[in-house]
């Protein structure tokens, strides 16, 4: 009796830490900003039925025509994410990231900064290791600085995501 209890014990376990696989596109709307494409990969794991923590990255331009501003934004955050309820296989879902993003081009000075988003989305199951999930998240960085010397902004921006999850 006690093997089994221990096999049970095992299997909950490994159950548990299901790894994930998540391939990202969207559209992004920034404040002062042309609004751009998003595209991101993340890798996961399922902490339990109801948490996800997962490892993030994202990459969008950051341009204005007006403001003569044309960098690439390339941004990595730890995302911990909550299913709220699972009703025939559709699971709405709310969670919060926080990280770095990396600037490159010669148009914004700062090269680092500070990064978070906030993100609430449902997610659709195709098969037993395969869902689809749209999203709209909440990103922001911070203390970001176009010219040497200039004044240093916060970068908002409203994305809306789809996104491909597999799970192993």
């Amino acid at each position: 009796m006690k093997t089994l209890s221990t096999i049970a014990l095992l299997t909950a376990a490994t159950a548990a830490q299901a790894y994930t696989l998540d391939v990202n596109v969207g559209h992004s709307r920034l404040d002062n900003y042309d609004n751009v494409s998003v595209v991101g990969l993340g890798i996961g794991t399922h902490l339990n039925n109801e948490y996800h923590l997962g490892l993030n990255f994202g990459r969008k331009n950051i341009s204005s025509t007006a403001a003569l501003v044309d960098a690439k934004a390339t941004s990595a955050t730890l995302d911990l994410t909550y299913n709220l309820s699972q009703s025939n296989g559709i699971r709405p879902f709310i969670g919060a990231g926080i990280g770095g993003v990396h600037f490159s081009g010669a148009s914004i000075d700062t090269k680092t900064a500070f990064a978070t988003k906030l993100f609430v989305g449902i997610a659709f199951p195709i098969t037993q290791n395969v869902e689809f999930s749209v999203s709209a998240q909440n990103s922001k960085f911070y203390s970001v600085q176009e010219l040497a010397g200039g004044a240093k902004t916060t970068v908002s921006s409203w994305d809306g995501i789809a996104a491909l999850r597999f799970n192993f």
